[in-house]
């Protein structure tokens, strides 16, 4: 994905703030050790981890809320003064309006955080986790198909988002990537680029600032 491209992700969210059944019957027969008992432990450990934060999530946002609050925070640090300002401006903090480096990082993660999470809450990913919640049976193909959503998405930020992966894998938060994973991708990409695609980003995002 190219500068401008990253860029017009980033700056589309700034503003605009079933495979389930296939995934479901190909993670139950990978239950069985059909193909090997190393996948089997491997999906074991998904299992495990992705029910003890959907337990978190069935009563509040926290978990999710902490996963786009660490991303937007990295975001905000790699942009440079004229990124930050462009970005003040649009969520309508303006410099006069913001209390120093550390109350502008805090309330662009927070209406960020906010807006991300609220536009997630009309995804199927989101509305699946909280239908069916934790008395939902964890061996039933839709509940498995939902978690190798999970599962690929959280290896997709492995392979792609290293740094970051290995930020928020301890927590569990990997496992609920998949919820915002079309968001944050715009910010992750910028995250993990290059110090002169970072440049070339930033420039796109004054240019779209105006």
């Amino acid at each position: 994905m190219d500068a401008k491209m990253i860029a017009h992700g980033i700056w589309d969210s700034i503003k605009g703030i079933p495979q389930s059944a296939y995934y479901g019957a190909k993670r139950t027969y990978i239950n069985t050790g059909a193909l090997g008992y190393d996948r089997k432990l491997r999906n074991e450990r998904e299992n495990d981890r992705f029910y003890y934060v959907v337990k978190s999530l069935a009563s509040n946002e926290e978990p999710l809320r902490r996963l786009v609050t660490i991303v937007i925070t990295e975001f905000y640090d790699k942009l440079d003064e004229q990124g930050k300002e462009a970005v003040h401006n649009q969520l309508a903090y303006g410099a006069g309006r913001i209390g120093g480096r550390m109350g502008g990082q805090l309330a662009v993660s927070q209406a960020l955080t906010m807006a991300i999470v609220k536009n997630a809450r009309s995804t199927y990913a989101y509305k699946s986790l909280f239908r069916y919640g934790i008395s939902f049976s964890i061996s039933t193909a839709l509940w498995q198909g939902l978690i190798e959503e999970a599962a690929l998405a959280s290896r997709r930020m492995a392979n792609h988002y290293s740094s970051m992966y290995w930020k928020v894998q301890p927590q569990g938060l990997d496992m609920i990537y998949f919820v915002v994973e079309d968001q944050l991708k715009p910010y992750l990409d910028f995250i993990s680029s290059h110090s002169q695609r970072c440049k070339r980003i930033n420039n796109e995002i004054c240019k779209l600032a105006g």
